[in-house]
């Protein structure tokens, strides 16, 4: 517990990745059938991690991966690669569709068979979890039960601002654990963790801008986003960072008849991503989850 302890005061925060093939996790839509979805390309699955391991790998640091289940069915080499290197592994869902899309029993059902599937590959049992699209809202305390009665110990689905597509606006900006009655509300106990991406620092409890990752490392100017991240350390927070590996692809992106969100998401600052990633990488001190936030983690029951 003490090597947990000088680990995490030595971190500035967590840096985690989405891993996802791009194609898949474009903007959802209500009338897209994922069950007529194409296959995972494994190629770019491959050529996609490999380019984040090895910035990593340069810096001698270690992430969180929020692996899909299909990712992990169709690339299961790269999975045991992630985790031969130290890397934490996580669910990220089986499939990049909204939450609200699944019923109940499926998403049960499908929770467990990533789990175990995880655990095969990387010989560890994971423990945390992203739902993609950031799609957990404030009345899904049902599903943070779900993701506890699996055996999970924390989230990481909760983005503590509004966007076009996801948010919280008034949510906890720091660890929490979330009143199931209302996930933006923090109580003193409870059996997960929920890890909110940082934001841009504001007043009390406004929202703040989105800063922590994704589109949004490719839309502020990096300088900005590495004085707000710092901004944060000085309130005494833990930084929660994500990537994508569209996010860090200065290539464009193989789909037809992109919606013109789609392309703006996709497309919009392709070379800033990567710069930006390695900023961040050099400015911050960053680590797995597990790690970052393992005191925390021990008291949940």
């Amino acid at each position: 517990m003490e090597e947990f302890r000088n680990t995490e005061k030595n971190l500035d925060g967590a840096l985690t990745v989405d891993l996802e093939d791009r194609r898949l996790a474009l903007t959802p839509k209500a009338t897209r059938d994922h069950q007529e979805r194409r296959s995972v390309n494994e190629s770019y699955i491959k050529e996609s991690t490999k380019r984040i391991l090895t910035e990593l790998e340069k810096r001698d640091m270690q992430a969180t991966f929020f692996v899909l289940g299909e990712v992990a069915q169709a690339v299961p080499e790269i999975v045991k690669e992630i985790s031969r290197r130290n890397h934490e592994i996580a669910s990220h869902s089986h499939m990049h569709v909204p939450l609200c899309r699944v019923t109940r029993k499926n998403l049960a059902l499908s929770i467990q068979r990533d789990l175990d599937l995880l655990e095969n590959l990387s010989g560890r049992r994971p423990i945390g979890f992203r739902a993609p699209y950031f799609s957990l809202r404030r009345n899904d305390g049902w599903f943070l039960k779900m993701l506890s009665d699996s055996g999970l110990q924390y989230d990481s689905s909760v983005v503590p601002t509004w966007t076009p597509f996801y948010g919280i606006p008034f949510a906890q900006k720091g660890p929490y654990y979330p009143d199931l009655a209302d996930i933006s509300k923090a109580v003193p106990r409870g059996r997960i963790l929920e890890l909110p991406i940082s934001v841009w620092p504001s007043w009390g409890k406004l929202p703040g801008m989105p800063i922590g990752g994704g589109f949004f490392l490719r839309f502020w100017p990096t300088s900005a986003i590495v004085a707000a991240l710092r901004k944060n350390l000085r309130t005494g927070a833990k930084l929660v960072i994500y990537v994508h590996p569209a996010d860090l692809d200065p290539e464009r992106l193989e789909a037809e008849n992109l919606r013109i969100d789609d392309r703006i998401i996709q497309h919009f600052g392709k070379q800033r991503g990567i710069d930006c990633f390695r900023r961040i990488l050099d400015e911050f001190k960053l680590g797995p989850i597990h790690r970052v936030f393992s005191p925390r983690l021990m008291q949940t029951r």
